[in-house]
């Protein structure tokens, strides 16, 4: 998984596009990166609210520098 653009405890930023107004907060901590599935990445991705959901790699972006420091994560096995 060394090409995976993000790496799990890694804060993210997710994209909205049309039909995302469901999801809250606009950052996410990497919990899981996922196999190459048709030669496309996904995520499973955790929010402020705790919910986790699944991203594709084109829908996020790093998160800002401030919300890296000092965040903690809980990993769970894959």
């Amino acid at each position: 998984m060394s090409d995976a653009a993000f790496k799990i405890g890694q804060v993210v930023a997710f994209g909205r596009g049309a039909g995302d107004g469901h999801i809250r907060g606009n950052e996410f901590t990497v919990t899981r990166v996922m196999p190459l599935e048709s030669g496309f990445r996904s995520y499973r991705a955790r929010g402020k609210d705790g919910v986790e959901r699944a991203f594709q790699e084109s829908q996020l972006r790093p998160g800002t520098a401030a919300s890296q420091a000092g965040q903690r994560v809980e990993v769970w096995p894959t």
